[in-house]
Order: structure tokens, then sequence, then C-alpha cells
């Protein structure tokens, strides 16, 4: 249409709008952990011990949401909140159609349960479990991700390039530190060191361990999505910046990226690699410049590493175990 042509249209006619396409499905197997992780939500993990969430609380907070009353007065009456009660047809195929791969009959119930599911752990991370990691994982790779507490269709490809020196380093962590503490938002760093990564050139080949260390990054990326930012300070030495992470979040995140790690196998057969992370917050008192709040999270790592290694440590140390990394350290060491 040319703009001659435009401009003779009356203004009030009404154009249309390109049709936007549907949002991608949810996959059964996605809904299937979704199921699990609320079962793990809201069922008592032992006989006197309560579950992690108040299950009379969930109608409000769907509502909040923007569910319906109806639908919302259904599943309390009629299903008494079991989800798997919600979604019968999840187990034999027909709410899929019978298809791994085919659309559900109820997408929107779908991604907004997906929604409340990671949701409730976004401002409460200790509230998460390796469950609520898998679940996520599987919603990415179904096309969609979170940012906070908003569930967002993504096309991003999430692999990690091949060429991993491409991470920003030290300089590039300074800098988006100071923007963030300027902005009066409480910050956490983490300061990860692999164990015995030298052991793996040493003893295998510099191509191993390059491996070793793609392998940590794709591990870890997931744990840090929409969360944090992951920067290369040295050759095994990494450093996360957690915008909004007090001491106490960023020591739950910095323990699932020590698990993952120590769930590697030993490279080349021979070496078992894990990980010495020190944890460092903007709201400990003393810590209000990036140089200091990035050597308090280095200070940590040394006492993790130095006290035995595949450990989380958090700044500032009690003194004992920093005594004992500093005569440690003075030991001659093979890696």
């Amino acid at each position: 249409m040319s703009l001659a042509s435009e401009k003779a249209k009356p203004v009030d006619v009404v154009r249309d709008e390109p049709e936007l396409p549907p949002p991608a499905p949810i996959s059964k197997s996605t809904a299937a952990l979704m199921v699990y992780l609320y079962q793990s939500m809201f069922e008592r993990p032992a006989a006197f011990r309560p579950p992690r969430f108040d299950i009379n609380k969930l109608s409000t907070s769907l509502y909040g949401m923007g569910f319906e009353r109806d639908f919302l007065r259904k599943c309390e009456y009629q299903h008494y909140w079991n989800f798997a009660s919600l979604f019968p047809a999840l187990e034999d195929g027909s709410f899929f159609q019978n298809s791994p791969s085919g659309r559900s009959h109820g997408q929107a119930y779908l991604r907004g349960f997906a929604t409340l599911a990671c949701g409730t752990s976004a401002d409460a991370p200790w509230h998460r479990t390796e469950l609520n990691d898998t679940f996520e994982q599987s919603l990415l790779k179904d096309g969609y991700k979170f940012s906070g507490r908003t569930l967002v269709e993504t096309s991003i490809d999430t692999a990690f390039p091949a060429n991993f020196a491409i991470l920003p380093g030290k300089i590039d962590l300074l800098g988006d530190l100071s923007a963030a503490m300027q902005g009066g938002e409480p910050v956490g760093v983490l300061f990860l060191d692999l164990d015995h990564f030298k052991r793996v050139n040493d003893q295998i080949n510099h191509a191993e361990g390059d491996k070793c260390l793609k392998e940590f990054v794709h591990a870890i990326a997931p744990v840090l999505l929409n969360k944090g930012k992951l920067y290369r300070i040295g050759g095994d030495e990494f450093c996360v910046m957690l915008p909004n992470f007090a001491a106490q979040e960023a020591s739950a995140t910095a323990e699932r990226i020590r698990k993952l790690v120590d769930g590697f196998p030993p490279f080349g057969g021979i070496v078992k690699v894990t990980s010495s992370i020190g944890v460092a917050d903007s709201e400990t008192s003393e810590l209000d410049t990036p140089e200091g709040l990035v050597s308090a999270a280095d200070e940590a790592m040394y006492v993790a590493k130095f006290t035995g290694g595949n450990r989380v440590c958090l700044w500032p140390p009690q003194p004992a175990e920093a005594e004992a990394a500093a005569e440690n350290r003075k030991k001659p060491r093979r890696d």
C-alpha cells in the first residue's frame, strides 16, 4: 500500500492488526513435572512436618493472578486442591490429544499454574529444591523462562558458545557492581574456584581442561537464569553478581552450584573436580565498594578452599576457620 493511499483513508477506519502467533504449548513432560512440584510444595514431607506452603492460601494467590472465581470454586470444592486431579487427562494423554508433543486443551491454565509454581520462590529462593530447577529447565525447552515473577516466552538460544573466553571479566564486574550499588539495591557476589582443576590440565591435557570449564558454565547457566550474571576472572576462577540478593539467598544459590559441580564425573576418568565458593553481600558492614565486595568474596573463597574445599563460605569467615586457612595456605599444594 502506498503512502498516498494510506493518508487518503478516513481516520476512523479500523485497520486489521496482524494476528499474533499463539503462545508456545507447554509440553506433557513439563506439565508432569509441574504436578510433582505442586505435590512437593503442598504435601507434608513427613508425618509431623508441615508442608512448605499453606494450601489454604492457594486460592487467594490464584485469584490475584487473574484466575476466574468459577474455576477456583471448582478446584476447591470438586478437586480439594489436589493438583493432579485438576488435569486428570495428563495421565492418559487425552489432555494432550494423545500425543506427547500435542497442544493441550487448557494451555492458559497450565501457564498460570507454571507461573505460580515458580513465582512462589522468586522472593524466597530458600524454598527452592532440585525439582524447581528440573521444572524450569523443561519450561525453557518449551520456550518459556521467568523474569522475576513473570512467565515469558523466549526464543533465546541458551546454549553456551564454544568460545567461553567471551564471558565478561573483572572490569565488567566492577562496573556492573558500581551501577547496582549506586542504585541502592542489595547485591550478592559469589567467587568460585574449581578445586583440582590444575590436575585436569597436568595429568590429562588442556583440551580436557577446556571441556571442564565449558561443562561448569553449562551446568550453572540454568541456576543463574534471570537471577545473576557470570564473569570469568581468571583461568578457573569465576564470579557471579546477584542483584537484590542478600547473604542468605546468595549462599543458597552458591550451595546449588556447589552440588552441581560435585555431581560431575571424574574428568578423564581420574580427576574429580569440585568447587570452593566465597559469598559476600553489600548489606554487610564495611562492604560499600565494588572492589571491597569482590575482595571479601575472594577471601571467603580461599577460606573455603583451604579448609577442605568443596564447600561454601560466607564473609566474614569464622576466626578459627580463617586462621586454619591461613596456615594451610602456607603449605605446598599440587593444585
